[in-house]
């Protein structure tokens, strides 16, 4: 299979590595916004996103993997691909371990070292990286992103879009809202709701990201400040009912 990876950063990297590692794959090369030129170790950069659906017809490619870790962004390229027919591959390191009861949605790249237990969901698009743990029966949904050395205990839900930083841990049955963010080394023992940025052991809550994208509609630069807490009542630290959709 010739495989087009979009985008050429930090992340095209580690899928190009990732598809040299597979057996029955082969890297046509990246499609990025430079439109042309030299891509990462020597693999070149066969046009932008445009010019793959234009032209995805002539392409004698088998599929693509979008290898963006901002979660919006990849979404939107993968939405766009999706809606134009092209297939979205997943990609499995053949050093991570995925049980066979697991199920992996399309476009999904689960790197090395990465383990993914029985009964585990993993969406669309998603990406579960290097030595990333999902526990048994957890649940992650379309477009979320697992970052390197992240452990999510059995049961855990884990909503669209959401980011769990480098190290983040998850105590069993916690569900995790859509696009909530955890930093680096965050311990979650309590559910997150939607939109929420949060760091700490336990997690505490820094802001609330919806509040950002309300200001950038409007077009102002107004923003809550980092390490404020604020006055809303969904907080961490407190058990909630809602369950992300």
């Amino acid at each position: 299979m010739k495989i087009g990876i979009v985008g050429a950063g930090g992340h095209g990297r580690v899928v190009l590595d990732l598809i040299l590692e597979s057996r029955g794959m082969e890297p046509a090369g990246f499609f990025d916004q430079k439109g042309g030129g030299e891509g990462p170790y020597g693999w070149p950069i066969l046009g932008d996103e445009t010019a793959l659906v234009e032209n995805w017809s002539g392409s004698r490619l088998d599929g693509v993997v979008v290898a963006i870790g901002d979660n919006r962004s990849r979404r939107r390229i993968f939405e766009r691909l999706a809606a134009a027919g092209i297939p979205l591959v997943s990609l499995i390191h053949r050093r991570a371990q995925v049980s066979r009861f697991a199920r992996i949605g399309a476009g999904t790249v689960i790197c090395a070292g990465a383990v993914v237990g029985p009964g585990a969901v993993i969406g669309d698009n998603c990406i579960i990286n290097t030595g990333a743990s999902v526990d048994h029966d957890c649940r992650v949904k379309d477009h979320a992103h697992i970052c390197p050395g992240s452990v999510l205990a059995g049961a855990v839900t884990v909503g669209e879009e959401a980011m769990l930083g480098t190290g983040t841990l998850v105590i069993p049955g916690i569900t995790i809202g859509n696009k909530t963010i955890t930093g680096a080394g965050t311990v979650v023992i309590r559910d997150l709701p939607d939109n929420l940025l949060v760091v700490g052991v336990p997690a505490r809550l820094i802001r609330h990201l919806e509040e950002e994208e309300d200001d950038l509609e409007k077009g102002t630069n107004g923003r809550s400040g980092l390490g404020k807490e604020t006055d809303r009542q969904s907080r961490p630290g407190k058990k909630t009912n809602g369950q992300p959709g």
